[in-house]
């Protein structure tokens, strides 16, 4: 059975990121914004990116673990050169390190200066340089510029939320990387199984659970067709391999994990019983997972459902204000 409005209420109580967390990145992101706008030299702008971005943010596994936030600021250097690398993490790092609201907070990363808030997020800055029509960012452990196109490939999945008419895409989303951080059995990037996710989607979708079911089959297939692990390739960056840090034995896990939940999701889908359907919807996301009827024919829920596996007692939560709707 589908039971969609289980899974709307499950996704806005158990999946969603609380709308108060989102509330704190946005301060902080425009007062980071303010303070690079002001103080950062060749500053441009900025751009959220990754699972911000995406609107795909959910909550982390246990309450008191942070989430991350990724933040590109384009600079504009007449003096850049590809062939002459210019460390502008640093200048970043510098700017933070001088103000007292931050000098305790910040460390380099590969790419970026990471900001933590802690016990709630943290914030990667990404420098990325504007340059004849292409964007490059910083790789500080090899002393080389990477290019990329952030706001490209974001352009490139809100084209295929679109698609999916009913926000189902980025709800489909969500609930595939709960699923991943919950079993805790796989590992997959985010932005490889949002891309997955984004190949296979189509406009077809008369539902949440329809689409969580047919984004699952068609992934599915794929990876049955490939057991050595294919080139996944950015969408809008040809050449960019965002499995070039997957290994194959992981690769080949993944694989075998999702052939079975995905098993599982049409077994779930496909039952007709009631308590059987919500017991194996609750096999693949656990018991807050919708409620379970009373077995005396009555068709009233359990008194007991709540405690089983219903209403949490958590005030619903709808992350991204108007974005959660049909765009």
């Amino acid at each position: 059975m589908k039971h969609t409005g289980f899974f709307d209420t499950f996704l806005q109580e158990q999946v969603n990121l609380n709308q108060s967390r989102l509330d704190r990145l946005k301060t902080s992101v425009g007062a980071i914004t303010d303070l690079l706008k002001s103080k950062l030299k060749n500053y441009e702008s900025v751009s959220p990116q990754g699972s911000y971005a995406h609107q795909t943010i959910i909550k982390p596994v246990q309450e008191n673990d942070e989430f991350d936030a990724d933040l590109l600021v384009y600079i504009e250097d007449e003096n850049f050169s590809l062939e002459e690398y210019y460390d502008y993490p640093k200048d970043v790092y510098q700017l933070l390190k001088d103000n007292d609201n931050y000098k305790d907070k910040i460390r380099y990363g590969t790419r970026c200066v990471t900001i933590d808030y802690a016990g709630d997020f943290h914030l990667d800055i990404v420098p990325c340089i504007k340059h004849k029509d292409s964007f490059y960012i910083c790789n500080r452990q090899d002393e080389c510029y990477e290019k990329t196109d952030g706001d490209g490939y974001k352009d490139w999945l809100a084209d295929k939320n679109k698609l999916s008419q009913g926000n189902y895409l980025r709800k489909a989303t969500r609930l595939f990387k709960f699923l991943r951080d919950h079993k805790d059995n796989f590992t997959i990037k985010s932005i490889l199984l949002t891309t997955l996710l984004g190949e296979y989607v189509n406009g077809s979708y008369n539902d949440l659970p329809s689409a969580l079911k047919g984004l699952s089959n068609q992934i599915n297939q794929f990876l049955q067709d490939h057991p050595e692990m294919p080139k996944i390739e950015n969408p809008v960056l040809p050449g960019e391999d965002f499995n070039r840090n997957w290994t194959q034995k992981q690769y080949k896990n993944f694989r075998d994990k999702f052939d079975i939940y995905n098993t599982k999701i049409n077994d779930a889908f496909d039952e007709k019983d009631h308590n059987a359907s919500v017991k194996k919807w609750r096999a693949l996301f656990g018991d807050e997972f919708g409620e379970l009827k009373d077995q005396d024919n009555s068709g009233k829920k359990s008194s007991t459902s709540s405690a089983i596996g219903g209403s949490t007692g958590v005030a619903a939560t709808k992350p991204y204000g108007d974005y959660d709707g049909v765009e």
